[in-house]
């Protein structure tokens, strides 16, 4: 599993521990610990332009999969697979969470299979473009 650093703002710190006090599980408390374990906390203005941050979209390549797929990571409750909208919750989306674009990531699928995906790059990252609030 991937263990590099990734950025959060303290925004997103906040809306991510508002989520899994709603959830109220063992597993959601688990995942948002292992995250914040390896976060670390930037302003807006600073955060890296190839860092995968919430509300990114991405292109990105699944290991044996031909072409791109394109993702945006989003809070739950934005979430729609089929539409291309990836919760953070979920285990692609904990994998993508902090990526580089050019970076390789390791998650395993709700059925326990291991997969890689590939970040070919950032389409839209919110703290790039100015928007600092999404």
């Amino acid at each position: 599993m991937q263990a590099t650093t990734i950025y959060l703002t303290e925004l997103d710190v906040t809306r991510l521990e508002r989520i899994v006090g709603r959830l109220g599980t063992p597993q959601a408390n688990d995942m948002l610990d292992a995250l914040l374990a390896r976060a670390a906390i930037v302003d807006p203005q600073d955060m890296p332009t190839d860092v995968v941050t919430m509300n990114t979209e991405v292109e990105c390549t699944l290991e044996g999969e031909n072409g791109t797929r394109g993702w945006t990571l989003v809070y739950p409750d934005a979430a729609d697979f089929d539409a291309g909208r990836v919760s953070v919750l979920s285990p692609v989306g904990q994998a993508l969470l902090g990526a580089r674009a050019g970076e390789t990531v390791a998650y395993r699928q709700p059925d326990g299979r291991a997969q890689r995906l590939s970040v070919a790059r950032i389409v839209f990252q919110p703290e790039a473009s100015g928007q600092y609030t999404l």
